[in-house]
């Protein structure tokens, strides 16, 4: 069974508010889209949520290569630039050759192709990052209406919790840009193909991992995930089993990586050298316990999260809208619980879940139970919400909140 077309829940426009979010979004994208949080579910709201991901792509700054007060990941991807700039064509085509032919160190095409294309347009970086910003905006806006269309979804405190929950990964991540936009290529195709009963959508699922090479892993889970059906028994146990492993300590993995599959093995082995370990005990701080405290505190709240969906699993299975994601839920969660303690694997995966179980919440629970828990939200990712403080004000120069498109057009495109 298909679901309705989601076009046709568009909340109904208001005149006067869309002149309104006209005459803001002139004066400041950054204004224009908090005012538009309140009519969240109209079609005017989603235009102005993806023209301010497009200005943060335009307005993202970072200088050619990472330096001791500037270590974002989008200064490499600069600095990767310059040197198509440098090498012309051959350097594109170099690289194209070698991922066709699984030469090492190529594991995927995403990047080297956005670029190639920007040196065709011209020599200004923020046009690629704007690039970047459009197709991660699209893909996590298209995620999102899975959430904001459903009758459930009203303008409330709650459901502006299982907004950010859902939106965990934030236009920001365009500074890491491969990994997270396949992240939302990922979300949109399990959606597709689980919630609306869209087959044809594996298709778009296969192409993550031409955007980030570890979107393997992604492919094997889901195919594993097409042979849960109503399996979910088995994977609830195994699920706990996760759980339990995800909290120990990087030495199991290491300890362990020889009898991992090939494909998992490499990653472990890269992200549990000496360096890396010697680099992580050097953060050894106060600070660094703290964010320690507050990233085990998102994973016990995430998988409580699902703890109750495994307690109202009768609930849950039997909502047409709900039942497969559910199921393919459990086996997301139980493999991101396994590769937990690998650094830089089992937490950003980790986060391809959130938008899922913020729709299962939405769906089964909301009015319903658990509100209280819900509202814990907030303190448990306050870490979380700091960083991002933190890491916006490091792309973004002040004006960017203040300043008219035209002014950022004519600051990043025409005068940089």
């Amino acid at each position: 069974m298909k679901f309705e077309n989601m076009r046709r829940k568009w909340q109904k426009e208001d005149q006067i508010d869309k002149g309104i979010k006209v005459i803001l979004f002139l004066i400041s994208p950054f204004i224009a889209s908090l005012y538009s949080l309140g009519s969240i579910k109209t079609k005017s709201s989603y235009v102005i949520f993806f023209l301010f991901a497009l200005f943060f792509g335009m307005s993202f700054t970072v200088p050619s290569g990472k330096t001791e007060s500037n270590s974002y990941d989008g200064a490499s991807y600069r600095e990767k630039l310059d040197r198509y700039y440098y090498y012309g064509d051959n350097l594109y085509y170099t690289r194209l050759k070698e991922y066709i032919e699984f030469k090492e160190g190529h594991k995927d095409i995403y990047f080297d192709t956005i670029a190639f294309i920007t040196t065709k347009i011209t020599d200004n970086y923020h046009v690629m990052f704007m690039i970047f910003a459009i197709i991660f905006a699209y893909f996590a806006l298209k995620s999102l209406q899975f959430l904001t269309t459903e009758a459930k979804f009203v303008t409330s405190y709650t459901c502006l919790i299982l907004a950010t929950i859902f939106l965990d990964n934030q236009i920001f991540n365009i500074n890491g840009v491969r990994f997270w936009t396949a992240t939302w290529v990922g979300v949109y195709s399990i959606f597709q193909i689980y919630r609306n009963n869209n087959k044809t959508y594996i298709f778009l699922a296969f192409c993550t991992p031409f955007i980030h090479g570890s979107f393997w892993i992604f492919i094997f889970v889901l195919i594993i995930s097409f042979f849960n059906k109503s399996n979910n028994r088995t994977w609830i146990i195994l699920f706990y089993t996760s759980f339990l492993i995800s909290l120990v300590s990087i030495e199991l993995v290491r300890f362990s990586t020889d009898f991992l599959p090939d494909f998992l093995k490499k990653m472990a082995e890269t992200y549990t050298d000496e360096d890396y370990v010697i680099e992580l005990k050097g953060r050894s701080n106060a600070y660094f316990y703290i964010s320690q405290l507050f990233s085990y505190a998102t994973k016990i709240y995430i998988n409580v999260m699902v703890f109750l969906f495994i307690k109202n699993k009768n609930l849950i299975s039997n909502n047409e809208k709900t039942a497969k994601l559910f199921s393919f839920l459990l086996v997301w969660m139980t493999f991101v619980n396994f590769v937990a303690p690998i650094p830089s694997l089992g937490g950003r995966f980790f986060t391809l879940g959130f938008p899922i179980i913020a729709y299962i919440w939405l769906i089964n629970f909301k009015g319903v139970k658990y509100k209280k828990f819900l509202y814990m939200m907030p303190f448990v990712f306050a870490h979380k919400i700091y960083l991002l403080i933190i890491l916006y004000s490091g792309v973004l120069s002040v004006d960017f909140y203040i300043s008219s498109p035209f002014y950022l057009i004519y600051k990043h495109l025409i005068v940089s």
